[in-house]
């Protein structure tokens, strides 16, 4: 909490809170008053509708091929960090990629104040941060969830330092998920030209490429959604037929490979199932 009430300022004046009670922070200078919940500053009030869902376990073999692939991309670029970087998890949730952050300089933000966040805030409404505190921002699977993305996008150029990373995963060809807030889904064209208009450098822009996935996707539904609705003969019909797609998919697997990382301009297969990014600030920035 120490490290947190040192970055943290009042997002009207920008001025650090000198009143801090168990139950609430109020800025001397404008009245601003912050609810503390559970030892944590909530900054915005939590949408009346918001997914809250339980807590997964998480790790580097877990999940689907998307969610392997994101782990091990952000691994390598949270290593390559220095090891007194400060890194703050934007949208952690319930710390999905906790275990990557281990005895790293590191806080974490959500919209709900789950127990794993360090403060509950939509950095696109309000910035309760000091401007240009953190070396690196983290932004896993979030930004298909932000109907206001100019704003947030934003706020995170202001919170880099000069020369930090914002170290991003975005899904592209994935189901719907977390409904009703999941808002959009970005070509790799749409996430350059954002990027350039926010003031990032590109440092690195990849796709995740993986034809099998789309095979596992289409008899999921198959399974989950289609067949139970049929008469009983078709329903145990299409089943044969579903075990029969599966087996030869498992038979096709080991002939055209696991999924692969590759630059979108060079990759053959046009759909990705998401991409990776990391987004430098300049070192001479401009006054956003």
């Amino acid at each position: 909490m120490n490290q947190l009430s040192s970055l943290i300022v009042c997002p009207d004046c920008k001025q650090p809170f000198e009143i801090k009670e168990e139950n609430f922070w109020r800025c001397k200078n404008d009245g601003r008053e912050v609810r503390v919940h559970e030892g944590k500053p909530v900054f915005t009030p939590m949408p009346e509708t918001a997914h809250v869902y339980e807590k997964v376990e998480r790790g580097p073999d877990q999940g689907t091929v998307w969610r392997q692939a994101n782990w091990k991309f952000l691994r390598d670029q949270i290593e390559g960090q220095d090891k007194n970087a400060l890194i703050l998890d934007v949208g952690a949730g319930h710390g999905d990629f906790a275990q990557i952050f281990a005895g790293r300089n590191h806080l974490a933000v959500d919209i709900i104040p789950y127990p794993e966040v360090d403060l509950a805030c939509d950095l696109g409404e309000c910035v309760p941060f000091k401007k240009n505190s953190f070396d690196a921002l983290v932004l896993m699977n979030v930004l298909e969830h932000v109907y206001r993305f100019h704003e947030l996008l934003d706020a995170l150029y202001g919170l880099l330092k000069p020369g930090g990373s914002l170290v991003m995963a975005v899904p592209f060809m994935i189901k719907t998920h977390q409904a009703p807030f999941d808002f959009y889904r970005y070509t790799h064209y749409a996430l350059a030209d954002l990027a350039k208009q926010h003031g990032f450098e590109i440092a690195l822009l990849e796709g995740y490429y993986d034809p099998i996935f789309f095979i596992g996707e289409a008899t999921r539904n198959l399974r989950f959604w289609v067949l139970p609705k049929l008469p009983r003969f078709p329903r145990w019909l299409g089943r044969g037929i579903l075990i029969l797609i599966e087996g030869l998919t498992s038979a096709l697997k080991p002939l055209v490979g696991n999924g692969f990382v590759k630059s979108p301009d060079a990759a053959k297969n046009p759909a990705a199932i998401g991409y990776h990014l990391v987004l430098k600030k300049p070192l001479r920035s401009s006054n956003k």
